[in-house]
């Protein structure tokens, strides 16, 4: 029956815009959706979790679905004024995909059945491909089917692993976590690890961990602005949550030494591709891009670790999701400005719009993990995590990766917005006005984990 929920309103709007083929209608239908999202998210959050204990929904999904929800409504507000010069019919298939991409992404955070988990995790790569091929010109074309074709292969690896988790339960298997958990002392260890190796690559393609990344960059740096917020800030989230379930998996079953290695070395191997990276490319939203790949490493590490280590991963989760989406939108700010994606291209920002030059310079500072950013109170933990465990080689690795990521994105940033431009140019307030909305949001964030008890 939830899931009836999640998808009713998508397909009545879907079929209404595909019938009208209007754009003013199309946009109002995504504010709607946005809103019942919102709606949903608070409702499950806030009011003494009657509706989430109801529901059989845990703190891990009531998490990321919020962070969802947020960035949906950012979204939607964006694309209110936004001129995306789009015919009646390509307004319609990017707002009933949109929706559809949406709701998929809903199914697989509030799931607690692995094998619906994939399904909807699968949906996500087919609403999202059309977004991201969306402006039909050859790079986002390459892209969606690079994406399409990446993505496709890691879902595949991902069932070999549901599969093999199956084999693993002697007697009555199941997908049901719950059951799975409750029984994590008679599963065959074997066939377990085996499983979530398959579901770490499987999965992992999706989340973009290096070296199962390469779909990334071109995908965000491609896709309109929303979208690759959208990508970047609740995508990754989602293909994430059923990693952290098998961890929870692993950890019943006494195998959870596996996972927390096996974390810190894909988490070490996306720091170590971001930084190495983000000193070459001279595209933006590359850039940006690539800083998705380092935060998802980040994020691995956090929960690898555990304890309050686990919990400044929750922050970082939402404080980068958050910044990150800021940080596409101004992006979206930017190309409209130049109509250009190499930032050499692109200088006196400040001078040229000067909302978008600080909105630009906020979210870098943010992004770095700089205080008021949440960031910089979950890499505190982290680091002290690392510190506690022992791990202090990787803790010195982390520091050094860290730096040279802050200098590439500060000398990207730097160039973008100093210099003189003779031209003034001002965007619609509601392309503003998201990302100060999710930058304030992003200072909350220390508060509101602490609603949270996972």
């Amino acid at each position: 029956m939830l899931y009836l929920y999640i998808w009713l309103f998508p397909i009545l709007a879907g079929a209404l815009s595909w019938l009208l083929k209007s754009e003013k209608l199309n946009k109002l239908l995504i504010l709607i959706h946005s809103v019942i999202h919102l709606g949903f998210g608070l409702a499950l959050f806030f009011p003494g979790r009657r509706l989430s204990a109801a529901l059989n929904i845990d703190n891990y999904s009531v998490w990321f679905f919020a962070v969802s929800a947020l960035l949906y409504f950012a979204v939607a507000i964006y694309t209110l004024q936004q001129d995306q010069r789009l015919s009646p019919r390509q307004s319609s298939i990017y707002a009933v995909c949109l929706m559809a991409f949406v709701a998929s992404m809903d199914g697989a955070n509030l799931s607690r059945d692995l094998g619906l988990i994939w399904v909807f995790v699968e949906t996500t790569t087919l609403a999202s491909a059309m977004l991201i091929s969306f402006e039909h010109h050859k790079q986002s074309l390459e892209a969606a089917w690079k994406y399409l074709f990446i993505c496709s292969i890691g879902i595949a690896l991902a069932f070999m692993g549901i599969l093999l988790l199956i084999i693993a339960q002697p007697a009555t298997p199941s997908l049901s976590l719950d059951r799975i958990i409750q029984r994590g002392y008679w599963i065959n260890s074997f066939w377990l690890k085996l499983s979530f190796v398959f579901m770490l690559i499987g999965f992992g393609t999706k989340v973009g961990l290096a070296p199962m990344h390469f779909w990334l960059p071109d995908a965000h740096s491609e896709a309109p602005a929303g979208i690759s917020a959208l990508l970047s800030g609740a995508l990754l989230n989602t293909a994430l949550l059923p990693l952290l379930r098998m961890q929870k998996v692993l950890s019943a079953a006494q195998l959870g030494y596996l996972a927390s290695q096996l974390f810190i070395a894909l988490g070490l191997a996306s720091l170590f591709v971001a930084a190495v990276f983000i000193l070459k490319v001279k595209n933006y939203k590359r850039l940006l891009a690539y800083s998705s790949i380092e935060n998802m490493g980040i994020i691995l590490i956090a929960f690898a670790l555990g304890d309050l280590a686990g919990k400044a991963g929750l922050i970082h989760t939402l404080g980068h999701s958050l910044i990150k989406a800021a940080f596409f939108l101004s992006a979206g700010n930017l190309y409209s400005l130049y109509k250009a994606k190499d930032y050499n291209r692109c200088s006196g920002l400040l001078s040229r719009d000067p909302n978008t030059g600080w909105l630009w310079l906020i979210c870098f500072v943010f992004i770095i993990g700089m205080p008021p950013s949440p960031l910089f109170f979950s890499e505190l933990y982290i680091a002290l995590g690392l510190l506690a465990s022992g791990n202090y080689f990787v803790l010195a690795l982390w520091f050094i990766l860290l730096a040279s990521i802050v200098y590439g994105l500060g000398k990207a940033s730097l160039e973008i917005c100093m210099g003189y431009s003779e031209e003034k140019t001002r965007l619609p307030f509601s392309q503003y006005l998201p990302q100060a909305m999710l930058l304030l949001l992003a200072v909350a964030v220390p508060i509101a984990v602490l609603l949270l008890r996972p």
